[in-house]
């Protein structure tokens, strides 16, 4: 695994309005599409619960805390 978290806007854990979360890449398996079903890490799931239009606001924020 790399050192830094790729973060990325994903349904988990459902499929409904609220099921996005911001989930670090390295955890899912290559090529993954759809929803995230199976439990992750607590380290490899940021922020839950988000919507569509709250997912791009935590995604960047996350993603600009990684650079740092």
């Amino acid at each position: 695994m790399r050192n830094k978290p790729q973060w990325v806007a994903k349904k988990y854990m459902g499929d409904d309005q609220y099921s996005y979360a911001i989930i670090d890449k390295r955890y899912l398996p290559k090529g993954h599409r759809g929803v995230v079903y199976e439990y992750l890490p607590q380290e490899a799931v940021s922020y839950t619960g988000l919507n569509r239009h709250n997912k791009a606001y935590y995604l960047k924020l996350k993603k600009e805390e990684a650079k740092k």
